[in-house]
């Protein structure tokens, strides 16, 4: 279960906590230019549907749930 934003990776499954959650998939991770790392998430329910979230906010157990890896 990663709890440090430097135990995320590609290919792990995230629940969003709240009535619209849903399963989201990690599929990149990317530095923008102030430095702060994202990570590119596809909801496994609706494969169009991406977006992008700071990996801190991932990381946060008030906003996801780690489901697998």
């Amino acid at each position: 279960m990663p709890r440090r934003t430097r135990d995320i990776a590609e290919g792990q499954h995230f629940r969003k906590v709240g009535p619209a959650g849903g399963v989201w998939e990690v599929v990149a991770l990317h530095t923008d230019a102030s430095g702060a790392v994202h990570a590119k998430l596809r909801n496994v329910d609706e494969v169009k549907t991406f977006r992008t979230f700071a990996i801190g906010a991932l990381a946060d157990p008030r906003n996801f749930q780690f489901v697998k890896d």
